[in-house]
């Protein structure tokens, strides 16, 4: 069994050059023929995902910056000035980099996760200038914010550390949900009224808990619980 060094294809023994890429196999240097046995069809696969990655990150970069150009033209000759495009264009821009930090640090939740929070705090703060006098920012747009990251912090790490990926894993994110929502109503209360008066996310908690313990059941009591990725076959 050998493989190409061009490409990596799996070769027959009576084929001369590569099917895929045309490459002679009787150029190959010793060196690397012997090489040929580190090399696994599944490396290409990944590199090719590789390369995908970075092909749609460039044609994204190409459609964000000419719908800021856009926005940005079509603002200033109606408008004449920039009014509507700030929310656009800050928006583009905060969606792009999102996708950067996506695509370019592929499944580094520990670059994913801080990069995104980033981008979205400063999407808000920006959003929070270009509407003065109303300042919105502190009081919940970033305690929230921040609420909301460390709950899906939360549920990728239960997630990493669960043995047996299943309908557990659902249990403890509705959980988690449920908590986000309290702590939503309250900043948006205490911003409010000063007054922390919780009324819809007890219900949702209380709707939420019955739906878990279901989930928990089925998973460790019945011992039926699939793991998520066979059960929704991705």
């Amino acid at each position: 069994m050998s493989y190409c060094v061009n490409c990596g294809v799996e070769l027959d023994t009576e084929f001369n050059s590569c099917p895929l890429c045309g490459f002679t196999i009787g150029n190959t240097p010793a060196k690397e023929t012997s090489d040929l046995s580190e090399h696994y069809p599944s490396d290409i696969i990944l590199l090719h995902k590789k390369e995908t990655r970075i092909n749609i990150w460039e044609l994204s970069g190409i459609i964000a910056f000419s719908g800021i150009v856009v926005c940005t033209i079509v603002d200033l000759v109606i408008g004449k000035g920039l009014s509507w495009s700030l929310y656009a264009d800050t928006s583009i821009l905060a969606a792009w980099v999102s996708l950067t930090l996506i695509l370019l640090a592929f499944r580094k939740y520990f670059l994913i996760i801080p990069g995104l929070l980033i981008t979205i705090l400063s999407l808000l703060f920006l959003f929070n200038l270009f509407s003065p006098p109303v300042n919105w920012f502190y009081g919940i747009g970033l305690p929230i914010t921040i609420a909301l990251f460390v709950a899906v912090s939360i549920i990728i790490l239960l997630y990493k550390v669960a043995n047996f990926k299943g309908f557990n894993i659902l249990a403890f994110a509705f959980f988690v949900l449920s908590g986000f929502c309290i702590v939503t109503e309250v900043f948006i209360d205490n911003y409010l009224s000063d007054v922390v008066d919780i009324h819809w996310s007890a219900l949702v908690a209380v709707s939420i808990l019955p739906i878990s313990l279901v989930l928990l059941f089925v998973h460790y009591r019945m011992k039926k619980g699939k793991r998520l990725d066979s059960y929704f076959h991705v």
